[in-house]
């Protein structure tokens, strides 16, 4: 039965994060597209804001992206499971924790595809900028193109070098961060919602104060769990400059993940519990 959820689930949400996943895109496409103006090879003397500006503006569709996704996501899982919706959607002939975990999947997989998207559009504004800037004999553009040469061809004999030990079980650690990262925040929307409706007659404030007041308490422990950690590298790395940086950050990570895997399996387990034993429909 949950399959038959994720299918209903996925058809029904695709479009709107499909669709700003596509506008973050053709804005990529379009800034860096932008370098081709005439006005690049001109001395006008606002060209260094306006290239602030073009970056600005593509950063906030980053954002817009982002963010929409989150938040077009949280509204209609809040109007499926607690407003008049709710009344339909508990009454199918399947398990809270059926309903729960066909959320929690949808959402999780969308914020992925949501960062995979980002990743997407940088690489996409930054090649055609290059491959835009390159024959003007750009010095910004070769350094660019000839760091990516390096990294692509050379990377076995890169890490070899000072300095660059556990490179491979930092970049690791970044993957398995973004993946439990998309997990955790997933459940501080769910988890922050579904508290949020215990307060009768402010459900939306008390979601997003939870939400608020979760995401604090995270940032509280990782930081009182990673300054120790922090002032250990920072007074060796002070004596020895051949200390790689890259398992301190691994470590970083790691904590992080772990923090943010607890905190999304204790609000699951938390929003199952509401959900079966608290539930109130507006």
């Amino acid at each position: 039965m949950l399959g038959k959820l994720l299918k209903h689930e996925w058809k029904a949400v695709w479009k709107v994060p499909t669709l700003l996943i596509g506008i973050l895109l053709l804005m990529a496409a379009v800034a860096g597209v932008t370098f081709m103006l005439p006005i690049w090879d001109s001395e006008w003397v606002g060209l260094p804001m306006s290239g602030a500006m073009l970056v600005m503006v593509y950063y906030f569709a980053i954002f817009a992206c982002g963010f929409g996704i989150m938040v077009y996501l949280a509204v209609r899982f809040y109007k499926n499971m607690f407003t008049d919706e709710g009344y339909l959607t508990h009454t199918l002939p399947v398990t809270p924790r059926a309903l729960l975990l066909n959320k929690v999947i949808t959402m999780s997989a969308w914020n992925l595809i949501g960062i995979a998207a980002i990743f997407v559009s940088i690489f996409i504004f930054v090649g055609i900028m290059v491959l835009v800037l390159l024959p003007k004999n750009s010095s910004f553009a070769r350094d660019i193109l000839e760091a990516v040469q390096r990294m692509v061809v050379g990377w076995p004999e890169l890490l070899k070098e000072p300095g660059m030990e556990g490179f491979g079980g930092f970049c690791i650690s970044i993957l398995c961060l973004i993946f439990v990262g998309a997990f955790g925040s997933t459940m501080l929307t769910i988890g922050s919602i579904t508290l949020g409706q215990m307060v009768r007659k402010h459900r939306i404030l008390g979601a997003i104060g939870a939400y608020f007041a979760i995401g604090m308490a995270i940032q509280f422990v990782s930081t009182a769990i990673l300054i120790p950690i922090m002032l250990t590298y920072v007074n060796n790395f002070s004596w020895n400059t051949q200390v790689s940086p890259f398992p301190v950050f691994t470590l970083i990570y790691s904590v992080l993940m772990l923090v943010m895997l607890a905190v999304g399996v204790g609000l699951y387990f938390l929003s199952e519990y509401l959900v079966k034993k608290q539930l109130e429909l507006d």
